[in-house]
């Protein structure tokens, strides 16, 4: 149901440093859940230093988990199975509400990237009339933005087809084999292409105002002096070695603080992420307060 990244295939946790290996009675590991925004192995390798330096500034193992879709995502939260999270902004509500408290932020924010395949004849807005547009994953953050986005531009572009996509890769993908036109997505997704993918590829400017960048959150049921020191060591983390690391490949930029002002301030997304989750997911997300502390 969800995909679990451990760094041996055989599955034993592999020592933070040759000098410091697990022992047996070590504190339960950490499981850090990340939005399926690109692929897992992606996901993985991109992060691999932030878990690195999760586990050395806990001394906790931390183990890499994601979805196979934003509504999985959501569930495996309702469901209790991470104890931190990343989370683009029009969850946090859901989130705070369930027992998760905000961290951090990354610093760049979010901006709405229109894709086309250079050399297509599609030069700017105007000449998307008519064409075949791919959204991600129905509960991502850019296909919220996204649809309310082009409604908005419907006297402007007249006719034209938005297609969801099961990812951020596929619609991408999608455009560079000419099974649609164009892709709606995120900077992050797009440098986290394959160069030979991306280098056949060309932005289209949207002027869309710039969105609020992940959140990172911690389960309150790891306790409030597991959770302060969790925001000690991500605020250390861009001062690191794989820190600079991590953002150098990312573009995240670095970490800013997020208040419980920008979770209040992301509920005006709650409700149409609430109407376009599955009648399943609606049920399980009624039925769960707070609900990674009931399955503790």
């Amino acid at each position: 149901q969800f995909l679990i990244f451990v760094f041996l295939l055989c599955g034993m946790p592999a020592p933070i440093s040759g000098d410091t290996p697990y022992r047996e009675n070590a504190a339960p590991v950490l499981r850090l859940g990340i939005v399926p925004f690109h692929s897992a192995p992606t996901l993985l390798r991109v992060h691999r230093p932030l878990r690195d330096h999760l586990s050395r500034a806990l001394g906790r193992e931390v183990l890499i988990y994601t979805s196979h879709s934003h509504e999985r995502f959501l569930n495996d939260i309702f469901e209790g199975r991470f104890d931190i999270v990343v989370s683009p902004a029009h969850f946090l509500p859901m989130l705070a509400d369930r027992g998760y408290v905000p961290l951090v932020r990354y610093s760049n924010p979010f901006e709405l990237l229109l894709v086309v395949r250079k050399g297509g004849n599609i030069d700017d807005l105007d000449d998307l009339r008519g064409r075949r547009i791919g959204l991600p994953d129905r509960l991502s953050f850019y296909y919220i933005v996204g649809m309310q986005w082009f409604h908005s531009m419907d006297q402007r572009l007249g006719y034209y087809s938005l297609i969801e996509q099961s990812s951020h890769v596929a619609g991408l993908l999608a455009v560079d084999a000419g099974r649609i036109d164009a892709a709606v997505t995120g900077r992050p997704a797009l440098q986290l292409l394959n160069k030979e993918v991306r280098d056949r590829l060309d932005l289209i400017e949207t002027s869309h105002p710039a969105m609020p960048s992940l959140t990172t959150l911690a389960g309150t049921h790891l306790g409030a002096a597991e959770v302060e020191r969790l925001r000690v060591a991500l605020e250390a983390f861009p001062h690191t070695e794989g820190g600079q690391q991590f953002f150098a490949v990312s573009g995240y930029g670095g970490y800013i603080p997020v208040t419980m002002a920008d979770v209040e301030d992301a509920r005006r997304y709650e409700k149409l992420v609430f109407q376009l989750m599955s009648a399943q997911a609606r049920a399980a997300a009624k039925n769960t307060v707070r609900g990674i502390e009931r399955t503790q």
